[in-house]
């Protein structure tokens, strides 16, 4: 039956489903994103790209993002363009549906993938709703994988798609260090390839490659040891979750069950005959593809070892299998990989349903109650980690912040210091409008502020959602001097 089905699709016109489902993508995510409110992360970045000078981005941001600058850069000029009230969840919604106009029209696939894979988890929400600077990792994989048969034929275009790739983010740039050096090898090796055509492409890729090197490193530890503090049992926390990556759920038994499933039948296509001989005649590709993954991996646990960040890997994998198996990407057998995609779009629209059902921080609702009260333009107290994207909605100037005591996208040593022995400071000295987040304020004493005879106070609920679920709910509050 299913495979009847999957015949039946074949013979409709390319083209018009490619259209449709394009029309549908790009649709729904304009639908959703009214109601997503900005993540912390993706408000530190939008505070980087306001906030801070172009030489403080190129020169002393990375060092504390562990990220190169080309996101927070590509943000700064936008804000430029359309001013600081700019909704930078349209700009990856842009940057996503770009990507899967290049899959949908460029690539030869079966159809049902091409039905399946833009519904997917990271490239309908966690990439293209949530605004960071991974959607230019998936614009740089998908033309990688487009462009890679032709890499000897467009010589620039190769070269500037691997710095792309690199610039996207740092767990991709050993990557594109492994693609260009094959590239260059491949050339060397076939005499009538090489030519002086490859020696600029290259000393530009080699050059991009030292510079990044130099603008992350050394990562300032501060931001990094307190985000690994938080994952128990690091590193093998993270390796637990990475089957999520391609299954479904908070159940490791049901992911590592499946994933028994995935290895039998990778086991048996390994002891077939034809796996063997198709290794023999690509040694280079199974080469290849061997050092992409040990590259990725040791990046992953130097860099930013998040499991979060398991749509990178799921990425990674489509391109990878591109790259060095193409003719596996143009079966549509592998049962087991279409019940991943459907498993993803599920996924997808779990995330979907609690975007809107849930705010994150309640900003909007906020604004409205502030509205309310004739007060938006008077100064407010925003304390704790899910009140952060009111530094978008607000400047420095109606947010009270001490003079010593840094924004959000600040970390040394001595920043974090000031934050957490000033606060309480500061808000015994200002006792008008606080939102507070009780989970992300512990350390607070706003015992005054629980006195309703004085203060207008508002519970407003606020959620996160992670991987199609409700990670966890909180509220946050609201007090008015009244």
């Amino acid at each position: 039956m299913i495979k009847s089905f999957l015949n039946k699709l074949e013979t409709i016109p390319s083209l018009a489903i490619c259209s449709l489902i394009w029309i549908t993508f790009v649709a729904l995510s304009l639908y959703i994103a009214p109601y997503h409110e900005l993540w912390a992360d993706e408000v530190q970045a939008f505070l980087i790209a306001r906030d801070a000078s172009v030489s403080e981005i190129i020169l002393n941001i990375p060092h504390q993002e562990g990220q190169p600058s080309l996101w927070h850069l590509l943000l700064k000029g936008l804000i430029f363009l359309f001013g600081d009230n700019l909704n930078i969840t349209y700009i990856s919604i842009f940057i996503m549906s770009l990507t899967v106009a290049i899959f949908l029209f460029c690539y030869n696939v079966p159809i049902v993938y091409k039905i399946l894979i833009p519904f997917g988890h990271y490239f309908l929400y966690q990439y293209n709703i949530i605004s960071r600077n991974y959607c230019l990792a998936y614009l740089a994989l998908v033309l990688l994988g487009y462009l890679y048969p032709l890499r000897h034929v467009y010589t620039w275009r190769y070269s500037f798609l691997l710095i792309l790739l690199a610039l996207s983010t740092s767990f991709f740039a050993p990557i594109a260090a492994v693609l260009g050096s094959f590239w260059i090898y491949e050339a060397y090796k076939s005499s009538n390839l090489f030519s002086s055509r490859y020696i600029l492409p290259f000393t530009l890729l080699a050059c991009c490659g030292i510079s990044l090197f130099l603008q992350v490193f050394p990562v300032n530890m501060v931001q990094y040891d307190i985000r690994i503090k938080y994952i128990d049992n690091y590193p093998y926390n993270v390796l637990a979750h990475i089957p999520e990556t391609f299954f479904a759920g908070q159940s490791l038994f049901i992911n590592l069950f499946i994933l028994c499933g995935f290895a039998f039948f990778a086991i048996r296509a390994v002891v077939s005959t034809d796996f063997y001989y198709n290794i023999l005649n690509n040694k280079s590709n199974a080469l290849l593809f061997l050092l992409i993954w040990l590259s990725f991996i040791i990046c992953y646990f130097i860099v930013r070892p998040m499991y979060y960040h398991q749509g990178l890997i799921w990425g990674l994998f489509l391109c990878s299998i591109f790259i060095a198996f193409p003719n596996y990407c143009l079966k549509k057998n592998h049962f087991l990989f279409l019940i991943c995609l459907c498993i993803q779009i599920f996924w997808s629209f779990k995330s979907i349903s609690y975007d809107i059902s849930y705010p994150y921080s309640s900003q909007f609702e906020i604004m409205k109650i502030l509205q309310k009260h004739n007060l938006i333009n008077h100064k407010v107290h925003a304390i704790g980690f899910h009140t952060i994207p009111f530094q978008a909605l607000y400047t420095r100037k109606n947010i009270y912040i001490s003079d010593d005591t840094p924004l959000y996208w600040l970390w040394t040593d001595k920043d974090m210091q000031i934050k957490s022995d000033n606060m309480q400071q500061q808000l015994d000295l200002h006792r008008d409008i606080v939102v507070l987040d009780i989970d992300g304020a512990k350390d607070v004493d706003f015992s005054y502020y629980l006195q309703p005879e004085k203060f207008y106070i508002y519970k407003i609920p606020a959620a996160a959602v992670y991987k199609g679920f409700l990670f966890y709910e909180q509220s946050v509050f609201l007090f008015i001097k009244k």
